[in-house]
């Protein structure tokens, strides 16, 4: 759950297919103008007639961005225009810079820009973002999901039988991208999905039906505190996965303003310490884990150490033993494996 709210590595691999809606009374926007000429000989008018090039546009709003002090200004842009182009991702952009762009897509183009000025991440601009080969849909307020968490994912496939029968239970679905990426690469897994917010399960719904694979996953709506919801009390699990809120409380006012005006809070904010939720995970974790199973955390990298303490105290009473810390892309300890004994 990094704060970093686009990398280029995410963007390289975006893909966007989304509808526009229909631009009323445009605003032209140019790169020049020439002379014509109209009426009696000798007289002339400047008018625009040169239309606006994607390589024009991009530099303007680079300039603009950078002005404003806009993070990641080149990748903004890039992926605004992508997604106004249709095209199959941001990269191909520098295939595009002589192109021309019409009063529709200059006056779109200005419109997300906009929205880019006020600090809206990207990925809610153009509603829609790749995590891992996936391409789910984004809203507001719902949890982006970080390239981080692409390499949980890949952690937990390495050690999945991946044709073996599993349930696994997600706790804080967001969008569905854990959860639709373990079960897209475990064909013969499936799994219970679940979160506070009725918008993120709504969300993790839509996305699971547009990839395919709404018959392997429920989904509940629910706020963890001591325990799952009424109908999972007896249930059990071969693995849990959470990349749960663990930002200290006191530190959300301290974040980008990508993160702390548009994102759920509640996603981020883990309490005095951070660990409010990872606790509660671990309590339901040694009540509905499997023996031999597995649970799967994405956390502060100050956090392991404080993790194996914990369970060195209280993990044989809890029935969980402390495996691994593992680091992320930016080499900090941010994943952590538990087993059940």
């Amino acid at each position: 759950m990094m704060l970093s709210t686009v990398t280029t590595r995410a963007a390289a691999r975006m893909g966007v297919k989304l509808f526009t809606r229909p631009v009323v009374s445009p605003i032209r926007l140019t790169d020049s103008f020439q002379v014509h000429y109209s009426g009696n000989a000798g007289s002339a008018v400047a008018q625009n007639t040169f239309p606006a090039t994607v390589r024009g546009t991009q530099e303007k709003w680079i300039k603009r961005f950078e002005s404003e002090a806009i993070p990641e200004p080149e990748t903004s842009i890039v992926n605004i225009i992508a997604h106004v182009l249709e095209l199959s991702g941001p990269s191909e952009v520098g295939n595009h810079q002589n192109s021309s762009l019409n009063d529709a897509q200059m006056a779109k183009i200005e419109e997300l820009c906009e929205c880019r000025l006020a600090r809206m991440p990207i990925q809610y601009i153009i509603r829609e973002w790749d995590f891992r080969d996936l391409t789910l849909k984004m809203i507001p307020p719902v949890f982006i999901p970080r390239p981080e968490t692409e390499e949980l994912v890949e952690l937990i496939l390495q050690q999945m039988e991946n044709q073996e029968e599993t349930l696994f239970l997600e706790i804080g679905c967001g969008t569905g991208a854990i959860s639709l990426s373990l079960l897209k690469h475990a064909p013969k897994a499936s799994a219970i999905a679940i979160d506070q917010s009725r918008i993120a399960c709504e969300l993790t719904r839509e996305n699971a039906e547009s990839v395919g694979l709404m018959d392997r996953l429920r989904i509940f709506k629910h706020k963890l505190v001591d325990d799952l919801p009424q109908e999972l009390h007896t249930q059990m699990f071969d693995m849990i996965v959470s990349n749960p809120p663990y930002v200290p409380s006191i530190l959300i006012p301290t974040l980008d303003p990508e993160v702390k005006i548009y994102e759920d809070l509640r996603a981020l904010d883990g309490g005095n310490d951070g660990l409010t939720v990872i606790k509660a995970i671990l309590r339901i974790a040694g009540k509905h884990l499997n023996k031999d199973g597995v649970l799967w955390l994405e956390v502060d990298s100050s956090h392991p150490p404080v993790i194996e303490e914990f369970l060195t105290k209280h993990g044989d009473l809890m029935g969980l033993r402390f495996v691994a810390s593992y680091k992320d892309l930016f080499q900090k300890e941010r994943f952590v494996e538990i087993v059940k004994l």
